[in-house]
């Protein structure tokens, strides 16, 4: 059954261990929070895209840099879809959503490309 979500929070950046890349730091956090080595599955393209799935609303992916969410849900009426940057490199968000229509990731994604 599908129902209204809205959430307003905050995307931080993970940093990254010098010299570093995108898809080494993803698997580095992905070993981490499973306690095992990982290997990639055929079902996903990089390991960045199996941390953003597999810890789902968790972490995101936005130009390249990976970002932590914090969140809190509010119970409210209509879209919302707003973003912006804070200090430090933080993105605000606040998204209100009908999850028949989209999930967390795209409102998300929605609200990233109505930053100014």
């Amino acid at each position: 059954m599908s129902y209204w979500e809205h959430y307003k929070g905050i995307l931080t950046k993970v940093e990254r261990l010098e010299n570093e890349s995108l898809e080494d730091q993803c698997k580095r956090l992905l070993e981490k929070e499973m306690s095992r080595e990982v290997f990639l599955p055929d079902y996903y393209d990089s390991y960045a895209e199996m941390l953003v799935n597999e810890f789902y609303e968790e972490y995101y992916v936005y130009n390249g840099i990976l970002y932590l969410m914090y969140r809190e849900f509010i119970d409210s009426d209509g879209d919302i879809f707003n973003a912006n940057e804070g200090e430090n490199g933080v993105i605000n968000f606040e998204v209100r959503y009908w999850n028949g229509g989209c999930g967390f990731n795209e409102a998300i994604e929605r609200a990233i490309k109505n930053i100014k």
